[in-house]
């Protein structure tokens, strides 16, 4: 799962080793992003913040939400992963709490640099990566 960091890490400042990272997970038969509509909701709502810079950015984000539209497996926790996960996660991070018990259910690993993951890291519920992490792994 790319938290919705990593998706404007890669999308905020032109070509980068993030977009490079997005990319491969789209395009890459090997790995499958997994998320959940919450999540799809913010990557829409950034999309379109980021869009307001110029009208090349907005065809871009339009284009890349229209992809992540169609690849990304939605996954739904059920209460038992939430449950899991609600004490590695600060109080009043409902999304973040959503997304840590998607990654659970899907058992999938978290890419994200948002400090909220860290105690359901040292837990060791969820496997979580830092983009550069993501990147080294899977980039090279």
């Amino acid at each position: 799962m790319l938290d919705t960091n990593a998706f404007i890490a890669a999308f905020k400042s032109g070509w980068t080793r993030s977009t490079d990272l997005l990319l491969e997970l789209l395009t890459n038969q090997n790995y499958e992003l997994v998320g959940n509509r919450v999540l799809l909701e913010e990557y829409e709502r950034w999309a379109h913040k980021l869009g307001e810079r110029s009208a090349e950015v907005r065809a871009q984000a339009s284009t890349l939400i229209a992809v992540l539209r169609q690849t990304v497996v939605l996954v739904e926790p059920e209460a038992e992963h939430i449950e899991r996960c609600r004490p590695h996660v600060p109080e009043g991070e409902y999304a973040d709490l959503l997304h840590a018990a998607t990654c659970l259910r899907a058992g999938a690993v978290l890419i994200s640099n948002d400090r909220h993951f860290d105690g359901l890291k040292r837990a060791g519920i969820v496997e979580v990566w830092s983009i550069s992490e993501a990147i080294r792994r899977l980039l090279g």
